[in-house]
């Protein structure tokens, strides 16, 4: 009898071996009747701002980890034995789990980091990688996009590969950018009884039709200084607009050799929503004034006047009456 124990032994060993080498060099179809090994891929946890929050065009971009979920599964076929004792045979062999982005618009630019690497195993990984989304100007204030991510696993020996994707909304913000100049350069020559008006250009770098205010920032004692309260711009390269800036000069009578700086301030705003507003930056005209004013002079005309008005009275009623 323990001979016959130790025969029927021997046979499921010789038996289980024999299998196991058909399952190892079968072609893959009938290996995969006797077992069935595969890699399995699940997302995991990564910054939700990726999806709630605009990510603001021209900047440093957005990054945020994304965590995968990575394990070995089967040996559910025909024997339970032989799927572990293979598994067991390709236990912590390495394998790149490959993530690859596309599908994103033209106007994002959408880098992965390296693959990570992971093992052959039931046990389960977290690999991580960085995804960093960077906009251009041209991006859409608040337009949508998607990131596809397709995740892949390569075959290795008899455990199946994977090859899953997932997808990533976005939406790019408003990018309140403007410059403004004035045209014909940063200095102006007038005469004391004349005014000056500075046409400023100012040119639309965001994306989206934009509302610029101006206000004169600071006017020195005697000088006027008005300026075009606001101007839109349209979106598109190379939108531009005008708005003016007028000076008047020191009026009073004399001569005069006067010099200022006028400075003006301009902040973007998002023409559709006004919440939406950017950096209040400055440009400033030096204005240079020289020449001779009569302005005022009427303030000591009026007692000449009058003093020859009186001395012809006088001569008329008085003087030539006598005579």
């Amino acid at each position: 009898m323990t001979k016959n124990l130790k025969s029927v032994k021997a046979s499921l060993i010789l038996g289980l071996l024999l299998v196991s080498t058909f399952a190892i060099f079968a072609p893959t179809p009938q290996a995969g009747v006797i077992v069935n090994l595969t890699s399995v891929v699940n997302l995991g946890p990564y910054n939700q701002n990726l999806t709630n929050v605009a990510i603001k065009p021209r900047a440093t971009g957005f990054s945020t980890d994304i965590e995968f979920e990575y394990y070995v599964t089967g040996s559910a076929g025909i024997l339970n034995l032989l799927g572990e004792a293979l598994l067991a045979i390709h236990e912590g062999r390495p394998a790149k789990l490959k993530v690859e982005a596309f599908g994103y618009p033209s106007w994002a630019t959408v880098t992965v980091s390296n693959w990570p690497t992971v093992q052959i195993s039931k046990t389960h990984q977290y690999p991580k990688i960085t995804l960093t989304v960077k906009l251009g100007s041209d991006a859409p204030a608040y337009g949508e996009g998607e990131i596809r991510l397709r995740v892949t696993v390569d075959k290795v020996g008899l455990v199946e590969g994977a090859n899953e994707e997932y997808g990533f909304a976005f939406s790019a913000g408003f990018l309140p950018l403007v410059q403004a100049q004035f045209s014909g350069g940063e200095s102006r020559q007038v005469g004391p009884m004349d005014t000056v008006s500075i046409p400023i250009e100012i040119q639309n770098l965001g994306n989206a039709r934009t509302l610029v205010d101006l206000q004169v920032t600071n006017v020195p004692d005697g000088w006027g200084a008005v300026i075009t309260n606001d101007v839109i711009i349209e979106e598109g390269e190379g939108s531009k607009a005008t708005a003016y800036l007028t000076v008047k000069p020191p009026k009073g009578f004399g001569y005069h050799d006067d010099m200022a700086t006028i400075i003006v301030s301009y902040t973007p705003k998002m023409a559709e929503n006004l919440n939406f507003v950017g950096d209040t930056r400055t440009v400033d005209v030096l204005i240079e004034s020289r020449g001779f004013s009569v302005i005022g002079m009427e303030i000591l005309l009026l007692p000449v006047i009058l003093i020859i008005a009186l001395l012809l009275v006088i001569y008329y009623f008085v003087y030539k009456k006598r005579r």
